[in-house]
């Protein structure tokens, strides 16, 4: 047996929370895997790949993951009491195992890039000047002056018409209308009533001597007031 607790402590340093030993092998659980190490070699799986356990078909007891078996032990080689018992805390831990996230991939090692070629480049060489243009004679630019020309002859200007020179003239403002003759007989029937109006008003006061100071008052504005206005709507 010692020769299998021996091969365990070879194939992790994780602390082991269950095993059991028999005949024919040990079964070690850890908190993140399943060992078995019998006469034949070590096997192992991580919790998170076991689905289930077969046990009985052809004595052999199967951890089955999504590819297919991860570990084959022979049933014989344990007490079937205690073998069912350790499978109950395997189910334990390999629940919990799978309700924890699944820890994130070694990192990988990045790739060198190769190193820059530092070696200059060969600079073309330079291409010669193009050759200057011949040079071309040159004549001399010379002025001709012009003779000196007589001004040009312009045309007597033509004398306007009669019609464009009083165009311009501002046209006079049409005379008023005629004043509307007064009517004579109106503005002397007016003057007549005026008259007759400071007559009766006379004559009133002459028959009631002894009339109230006030009723008198009140005739003579009255009609002087009313003889004023006729004598000057008959000048109208």
């Amino acid at each position: 047996m010692g020769e299998y607790q021996a091969k365990l402590r070879e194939l992790t340093q994780d602390e082991v929370v269950s095993q059991l030993e028999g005949d024919g092998g040990l079964l070690a659980l850890t908190r993140s895997e399943l060992f078995f190490i019998g006469p034949e070699g070590a096997q192992r799986a991580t919790l998170r790949e076991i689905k289930k356990v077969v046990g009985g078909k052809g004595g052999v007891l199967q951890v089955v993951g999504e590819s297919g078996p991860l570990i084959e032990a022979p049933v014989q080689a344990f007490q079937v009491d205690e073998l069912r018992l350790f499978f109950e805390s395997v189910k334990t831990y390999v629940a919990r195992s799978q309700k924890q996230p699944a820890p994130p991939p070694p990192p990988t090692e990045p790739e060198m890039a190769p190193e820059p070629d530092l070696t200059p480049a060969p600079q073309p060489e330079p291409a010669p000047p193009p050759p200057p243009p011949p040079e071309e004679a040159s004549e001399p630019v010379t002025l001709d002056e012009e003779p000196d020309l007589p001004p040009p002859i312009t045309p007597p200007e033509e004398p306007a018409s009669p019609a464009e020179i009083y165009a311009d003239e501002p046209t006079p403002p049409p005379p008023p209308p005629p004043a509307r003759k007064k009517n004579a007989v109106t503005g002397l029937l007016l003057k007549l009533t005026s008259l007759a109006t400071l007559g009766l008003a006379g004559y009133w006061i002459y028959q009631n001597p002894t009339a109230d100071v006030m009723q008198l008052s009140l005739v003579v504005v009255a009609g002087l007031g009313a003889a004023l206005l006729e004598w000057h709507v008959s000048d109208l």
